[in-house]
């Protein structure tokens, strides 16, 4: 049985199943699933728990020994298996399939996994999950579903839904959700009564960013080259990856061309903004942007982004550092001969 995620506490309030199955891209999706399972079941009586890293090579026999042999310190046990891989082999794939159409009462069997391709979601192992337990697939958290997400996550830790602190967090995480959590963590140890306040913490954010990739980004959309070519200087000083300069630019930069091309189709740059979920205290910063460059512009910038990872790769022969530099400087607004 297939149900999903936002379903599972309910589910599990009603009856505790005897298989489960979390599988998907986004570990810390996954990771919350598992330990909502296992806290019930330990409320349940489960108290004794094996777990098995399990890969192609993997010897099924002491999983199966395990479970035909009686427990000496509780009567429930928690048996939990992750799999490095969807590619168990055709013998793990015979031992899985055994083992969940036989598991015995008293054995609640936890299974988990990164993403899998379709084919393996079609294997025999897997359609025996389906048919004897409960499956939870977990899904990529889109750009557009982050806000919401940290909000959902905000509330369940006691704190304030704040639409504009929530903002801010998926901003300076750029959609790293491990990342992410921590920082609404952190805001729940901040702040224990779970009220939250705006003003300290969004200042807070601000010197948090003075320096960083999202620092100069944001001197870079505001105009303030000084700052930008300062901040820029700090970051290569401190041997700041380019691939971490690159990827950041190019988000920033492909909105703003998305965003550039709904401007000529007569919507307002409010509801531009709105549409894209920009976080309010930047919405000026974009707004100067779009009114400063034009499509061709950044276009021309997110090309010359591209030719500088081709260099970082070494597919072509730009300076990585220089180039970069000219384009967060262009971003800003001063005219440096880029050529594209």
């Amino acid at each position: 049985m297939n149900i999903k995620p936002e379903q599972l506490q309910n589910s599990l309030s009603k009856q505790i199943a005897s298989i489960y199955f979390a599988f998907g891209a986004e570990i810390l999706l996954v990771e919350q699933s598992l330990s909502m399972i296992k806290e019930v079941a330990r409320q349940d009586g489960f108290n004794e728990r094996f777990r098995f890293d399990i890969d192609g090579n993997f010897s099924w026999d002491n999983i199966i020994s395990l479970i035909s042999s009686p427990s000496l310190f509780a009567e429930k046990r928690i048996l939990e298996c992750r799999l490095t891989s969807g590619k168990i082999g055709v013998k793990g794939s015979k031992a899985l399939t055994e083992i969940v159409e036989t598991l015995p009462e008293d054995i609640l069997l936890i299974i988990s996994s990164g993403k899998l391709e379709m084919a393996q979601q079609k294997s025999k192992w897997f359609k025996a999950l389906d048919k004897n337990g409960v499956i939870i697939q977990h899904w990529e958290v889109q750009s557009s579903q982050l806000v919401g997400w940290i909000t959902r996550n905000m509330t369940q830790l006691g704190l304030e839904s704040n639409t504009e602190v929530a903002n801010a967090i998926a901003y300076c995480t750029e959609g790293n959700l491990l990342a992410t959590m921590q920082e609404i963590q952190k805001l729940k140890i901040a702040y224990p009564d779970g009220k939250i306040n705006l003003q300290q913490y969004l200042n807070q954010i601000d010197q948090q960013s003075q320096y960083t990739v999202f620092g100069m980004i944001d001197s870079a959309l505001q105009g303030d080259t000084d700052k930008v070519n300062k901040i820029f200087r700090s970051l290569k000083d401190d041997s700041t990856p380019p691939v971490i300069l690159i990827s950041s630019l190019y988000r920033e930069l492909k909105n703003l061309v998305t965003m550039s091309v709904e401007l000529k189709t007569n919507q307002t740059i409010e509801s531009i903004l709105n549409n894209h979920r920009v976080w309010q205290k930047r919405k000026p910063l974009i707004s100067n942007a779009l009114k400063k460059h034009s499509y061709q512009k950044l276009q021309k910038l997110l090309l010359k982004l591209g030719r500088i990872d081709r260099s970082l790769k070494g597919m072509d022969n730009l300076d990585v550092y220089d180039e970069l530099q000219n384009v967060v400087i262009s971003l800003s607004g001063k005219s440096n001969g880029l050529n594209s």
